[in-house]
């Protein structure tokens, strides 16, 4: 009987080993023998699952991305019900700001990696990004309809973006970018 065999576990095994090498040692430090080397397995068997550095990566990033929205999608069931839009907006634009616990700063700063991948890993990868503009546009909407919702939701993506620079690269706390966010998120909503 045939060896019955989860890929996609052994994908995510993979990845895992990639982000402990990404830890200890930096994002320059991966390679495919490394990551090999890491999680165990073969060289051989890495490029089974992937082609290339920037395929394993890609796929890497793709799991971090599927697990903040799992993420935002626990923090949003967990709001009290009837939840105002801007309990909706601020819970997910708090969570998205990143702590100063272990593993988010870096998670954070493989977003900001993204950047040197291909274009198609970018497009892949921000592909959930209108989702965010959307959900806090309409947000906005409900709550402000005086406001430029569009604009009010691009703004507080760009600041998003640039808190989550500013913490992982040590220019500023975690709390700091909270308050931070917090100040304009008073801005939009008042």
């Amino acid at each position: 009987m045939p060896k019955i065999v989860d890929h996609e576990a052994r994908r995510r095994e993979i990845a895992d080993a990639l982000w402990r090498i990404t830890r200890r040692d930096g994002w320059e430090a991966i390679t495919l023998r490394g990551v090999a080397a890491e999680a165990g397995v073969s060289m051989g068997l890495v490029q089974h699952y992937f082609r290339s550095k920037d395929e394993m990566l890609r796929f890497a990033l793709e799991i971090i991305v599927d697990d903040v929205r799992a993420e935002l999608r626990r923090v949003v069931a967990a709001l009290p019900e009837p939840r105002t839009p801007r309990q909706l907006v601020t819970a997910v634009m708090m969570e998205l700001v990143p702590r100063d616990r272990p593993n988010e700063a870096e998670t954070a700063a493989v977003f900001m990696r993204r950047l040197q991948l291909r274009p198609e890993s970018l497009a892949r990868l921000g592909a959930g990004q209108p989702d965010l503009r959307e959900l806090l546009a309409e947000q906005i909407r409900l709550a402000r309809p005086d406001t430029d919702a569009d604009l009010a939701a691009d703004g507080l993506i760009a600041l998003l973006e640039g808190l989550i620079f500013v913490v992982v690269t040590g220019q500023q706390s975690s709390a700091t970018a909270r308050k931070v966010m917090a100040a304009q998120l008073d801005h939009v909503f008042n």
